[in-house]
């Protein structure tokens, strides 16, 4: 079992490696570039295994303008969409551009999950955007202190949004996640197949964490977060692009809080 020190310590490598990567944008580079980016970061590290392996979204695709909900199969949908939409494109980055970058390593079989959101150059927008999500961190913060349900917090967050006049882009996640648990993965000598991004030991995780849950947050979820570690990802959406951020909630019998407190989306702007 990892420390929380060690994943404090993995949580701030996926930031670091994002952070590297816009250092490196260049114009008319591709998001499936950027993403292959991250991915190299990790590898040159010796790290191979991902929750999810890199997504990087530019322009409009950052508030998934287009973007459907990932469905299950059902008898009316035998072949539903299942997320393709989200997948690393070939859209090329400009100046000006909104550019968000996220990334689910598991160091050590460990998983953690960030989102990072900036722009390629100046955009006032984006920049106040990123301001308006700061409040979000408390909202959430102060919700699963007072261990209200799941679907409590959900519609804070959603009034909150819609008090900013934005729009809620992690409706668009499978199931409508604002979050989910991370933690230690299974299978870990299971080939590291990728499908649509994430690796079998990531879904194995996520049936066993659903078995005994609640292990997501969705709108219609009855109980309080339970004990262990939420990523959590408030994702805004405003026009022709979107900002999120996503990081580790602790949460624990005694109390709940934020993994760490100075991670970028809190201090660059």
């Amino acid at each position: 079992m990892q420390s929380l020190e060690q994943v404090k310590a993995h949580q701030k490598l996926a930031y670091e490696s994002v952070v590297h990567v816009r250092g490196q944008l260049r114009e008319g580079m591709t998001e499936k570039e950027a993403a292959g980016l991250i991915e190299d970061f990790f590898h040159s590290r010796g790290h191979k295994l991902f929750f999810h392996r890199p997504f990087a979204w530019f322009g409009d695709r950052t508030g998934f303008k287009g973007f459907e909900r990932p469905q299950l199969p059902s008898f009316k949908k035998p072949l539903p969409h299942m997320g393709q939409h989200f997948m690393p494109s070939d859209r090329r980055l400009e100046k000006g551009m909104a550019v968000t970058l996220d990334v689910a390593p598991a160091v050590d079989g460990f998983a953690v999950d960030i989102g990072y959101s900036f722009s390629f150059g100046e955009n006032a927008d984006v920049l106040k955007a990123r301001q308006d999500l700061k409040a979000f961190r408390d909202i959430i913060l102060r919700a699963a202190q007072a261990r209200v349900p799941i679907a409590e917090i959900y519609r804070r967050v959603e009034d909150h949004i819609a008090d900013l006049c934005y729009t809620n882009c992690h409706g668009l996640y499978p199931l409508g996640v604002l979050g989910h648990r991370v933690g230690q993965l299974p299978l870990l000598g299971v080939p590291k197949i990728s499908v649509l991004g994430f690796h079998p030991q990531a879904y194995a995780y996520l049936l066993k964490e659903k078995l005994f849950g609640p292990a997501i947050m969705t709108a219609d979820e009855t109980r309080p977060l339970s004990a262990g570690l939420w990523a959590i990802e408030p994702h805004l959406g405003h026009g022709e692009f979107g900002v999120k951020f996503e990081e580790i909630l602790v949460v624990s019998p005694e109390k709940v809080y934020w993994l760490d407190d100075h991670l970028p989306h809190m201090t660059e702007v």
